[in-house]
């Protein structure tokens, strides 16, 4: 499988290097695609990062259920799923999910309390697109942006009086459907938009058999409404709320007759409330003045059962923890922009920005162990323990970034951030009620305090970023970038101070952590004409002040505690090409190759860090007029390099195979001004067996069917 891997990437390779904007029938010149990953509209060949974009043809047309299926061929990206096909998270060339900003409208999706990052609580139902902005862009959006960002744009209306859109959808994976409405205008200085979706899919189907306690469920509703009160001035305002029901599960437990493992998260829902004001052409040097606030709410509620058992002729043990949680975030956040127009060849962007999110968190926690040799007592463990934890984290941040307009076709971008973070853990408590049996007597806990929730404290971090960038425009249809840019990342409330031991083991906080740091190097070039579109980027990144965990005490004792204890250095290539060689056939190819190496304190270093070397996705899209509409086909493979991952604490790697995945999929686009669509695909073809992680494999063979229609 390793052979046949490589043999897929390197004959990829040959065709040719670079990354198409995105994987949907329909094609689009990158001349055309207009982005704000700067924090104000450009065209995408004028931003000094590397963007990638998923548009909302691309969202409309495609059968995924959530947003990390929608990124999961975006080059540099790579998703994880926390053993559940309805929670996804991500990852930016190779920087763990914590670092990897997840922004909903420019606002911050936050997490305290959780091992995995925050996750991507939208529904693509309400996406207008996705702009995925790779490396550091600290300066512009800033703690969590050291791998990159994920800035998730919503509907927000459109220029016709009304617009309407329906669909429906089958999806293969779990036997599951989708369904979707969504109705939006403008009409006499008004713009408004409505959407509401829901979902529903059971097992994951691999091609080992349906895995158990893998469904889940979710549904979405949006508003949006804005009124402009001069030509220049609009006000206005978006509510939208995401809520889930999402069940995991991992292979290695139910494959084992004496354990089991589950968690059921019953509720994750994601409320929000934001207004914004906005007033253009202010005088010749103020062109743009808005202001934006924002209240989210982000509940989630969990179960994490383990249990395991060990039989003997002379002995037995078994062990169940059963913890339950309810962790609660709300957010309060404001932002004012200011662009201005200095002269001819300055643009100037300046800024403030505030956030604070709180934090209060419900755990109990039951365990119980039992144990039986022969001739000797039975020592045995029986008590529930709650905890209770509230703190809040507050961001304060300033920032300026420009834009000169240098001679011969040359432009410098440089900006600075300066944040300011306020963390604290207010309160911290722990009862236990149960007892434990032992051979020198019994214990009874009777609302007796312990002390494994947290400890109170409080701690200020403030840091600068910067960045530094240039691009060329001196021929045609053509850009040439190369920048240096800035990251960093302070530690959430859970790193700090919270004592977590859910999922196995204990981990401890430190209140004493630094913020973590990187500095990154990129060059970069983009070529946009009639026939074809090519992106190529090379980048190193060096960081310093990792978060990691280290053993304390015996290494058989499951108790470890945060630390700044990781280096890595990260290099690599984002490399793309899509072709419109004739009307009807469009080849194209995309390829990632990145090289992460993590270096702890003793002085162990390896290249096994868990991420895939390369990873490509190679194939010929066809359209063709048909009874006055539109076919298009789009013919693909996936594939991936195996990924290694080094246990500092065990001393093991574990490895995860690679895979090439064959592919296809069709639409055809029919009726007045083509409003309607059906789309079928055909995924995993030759049903490989492969996963992104070791818990849960990825769909096997499946049919997906989507009906879309519009108005």
């Amino acid at each position: 499988m390793k052979n046949i891997v490589k043999l897929s990437v390197l004959c990829a390779a040959t065709l040719s290097a670079c990354w198409s904007l995105s994987h949907a029938q329909e094609v689009h010149k990158t001349g055309e695609v207009k982005v704000t990953a700067g924090r104000v509209e450009q065209q995408l060949l004028d931003i000094p990062m590397s963007v990638s974009v998923l548009t909302a043809e691309e969202i409309r047309d495609s059968s995924a259920r959530n947003i990390g299926e929608l990124l999961a061929d975006v080059p540099g990206v790579e998703v994880g799923g926390d053993g559940s096909q309805g929670l996804k998270r991500i990852k930016i060339r190779g920087e763990n999910e914590y670092r990897s900003l997840i922004l909903i409208d420019g606002q911050k999706v936050s997490e305290h309390k959780s091992m995995s990052g925050p996750a991507l609580l939208i529904d693509p139902s309400s996406v207008e697109r996705i702009e995925v902005i790779k490396g550091p862009a600290s300066v512009l959006y800033g703690s969590d942006a050291i791998g990159g960002v994920i800035n998730i744009i919503t509907k927000k209306g459109s220029k016709k009086p009304f617009e309407a859109e329906a669909s429906v959808g089958w999806n293969g994976a779990g036997h599951g459907w989708s369904e979707s409405v969504s109705l939006g205008g403008s009409a006499k200085g008004f713009k408004y938009q409505l959407d509401a979706g829901y979902q529903s899919h059971g097992n994951i189907k691999t091609p080992k058999g349906y895995q158990k306690n893998t469904e889940f469920r979710q549904k979405n509703l949006g508003a949006f409404l804005s009124y402009d009160l001069t030509d220049n001035f609009t006000v206005g305002m978006h509510a939208d709320i995401f809520d889930s029901k999402i069940n995991s599960s991992s292979w290695t437990y139910e494959n084992d007759p004496d354990s089991d493992f589950f968690v059921k998260i019953p509720k994750w829902r994601r409320d929000k409330i934001s207004l914004f004001a906005e007033v253009k052409d202010i005088n010749e040097y103020l062109t743009r003045l808005r202001v934006d606030g924002y209240w989210q709410k982000n509940h989630k509620m969990m179960q994490n059962y383990v249990s395991q058992s060990e039989k003997s002729p002379k002995s037995s043990m078994s062990v169940t923890t059963d913890s339950h949680a309810d962790n609660r975030i709300k957010t309060l956040g404001s932002s004012l922009q200011a662009d201005w127009q200095l002269g001819d060849n300055n643009f100037l962007i300046t800024g403030y920005e505030f956030s604070q999110d709180r934090l209060t968190a419900n755990t109990e926690a039951d365990f119980a162990m039992s144990m039986k040799m022969t001739g000797m007592p039975r020592p045995m463990l029986a008590y529930v323990t709650d905890r209770y934890v509230k703190g809040k984290e507050t961001t304060n941040a300033i920032f300026a970034a420009m834009e000169t307009t240098l001679p011969h076709d040359f432009s410098l971008n440089y900006g600075v951030r300066y944040t300011w973070v306020s963390s604290e853990l207010s309160k911290a408590t722990s009862f236990r009620n149960g007892y434990k049996t032992t051979p020198a007597g019994t214990t009874v806990f009777n609302n007796t305090a312990v002390n494994d929730s947290g400890t109170p404290g409080s701690e200020n971090n403030s840091r600068p970023v910067f960045n530094l960038g240039v691009i060329w425009k001196g021929l045609d249809n053509t850009s040439l970038r190369a920048q240096w840019a800035q990251g960093f990342r302070v530690p959430n409330l859970q790193e700090k101070f919270l004592i977590n031991s859910m999922g196995g083991g204990t981990v401890y906080g430190n209140p004493n952590l630094k913020p973590e740091k990187s500095n990154n190097f990129e060059i970069g070039a983009r070529y946009s004409t009639d026939l074809m579109d090519i992106d190529a980027a090379l980048f190193y990144n060096l960081s310093d002040d990792y978060i990691s965990t280290e053993i304390v005490g015996d290494a058989d004792s499951g108790i470890s505690r945060y630390v700044n204890a990781d280096k890595a250095k990260t290099f690599g290539s984002e490399l793309s090409l899509n072709l419109r060689a004739t009307g009807n056939l469009n080849p194209y190819f995309s390829l990632s190759w990145i090289k992460r190496k993590t270096e702890w304190a003793d002085g162990t270093s390896t290249y096994a860090s868990g991420t895939p070397e390369f990873t490509a996705r190679y194939g010929l899209r066809t359209i063709y007029p048909l009874f006055n509409g539109k076919w298009t086909t789009d013919t693909y493979l996936r594939s991936s390099t195996a990924k290694k991952s080094y246990s500092l604490s065990t001393k093991e790697t574990t490895r995860i195979a690679g895979y090439t995945t064959l592919n296809f999929a069709t639409a055809y686009h029919f009726g007045p001004k083509q409003a309607f669509s059906a789309n079928f695909e055909v995924l995993n073809i030759t049903n490989q067996l492969y996963g992104y992680e070791t818990s849960i494999y990825e769909p096997g063979r499946r049919f997906n069917l989507k009906l879309t229609a519009r108005y």
